[in-house]
C-alpha cells in the first residue's frame, strides 16, 4: 500500500507505507519500475541512470511533500523483510 501516490510527468509516483532506508520513492514508467532517491533525486537502480527532465521538476517541485509522507513510512529493520518483523 502507499502512504502518498500521485501522478507526474506522465508517471505514477508512489511511497509504500513499509519501505527500507535511505527515503525513496518508486517511480513506473514505460513499464518498469524505478527507485529514486527523495533527497538527491539520484535513480538508484540503473538502468536508466537518469530521469526525463520533466519528471525530474515535477519530482523536485513534490519533494516536501515528499519527504513529509517519508516520515509516516514503517521501516524495515536491516536484514530482514516484512515477515519477519
Amino acid at each position: 500500500m502507499a502512504v502518498w501516490k500521485a501522478r507526474l510527468a506522465g508517471a505514477e509516483v508512489k511511497i509504500h507505507d513499509v519501505d527500507h532506508e535511505p527515503a525513496q520513492c518508486h517511480v513506473f514508467l514505460s513499464g518498469r519500475s524505478i527507485r529514486v532517491d527523495l533527497f538527491t533525486l539520484a535513480v538508484m537502480n540503473p538502468p536508466p541512470h537518469d530521469l526525463p527532465p520533466r519528471l525530474r521538476r515535477a519530482l523536485a517541485q513534490r519533494r516536501v511533500e515528499m519527504l513529509e509522507a517519508w516520515e509516516k513510512v514503517r521501516i524495515i529493520p536491516p536484514g530482514s523483510s516484512p515477515g519477519v518483523w
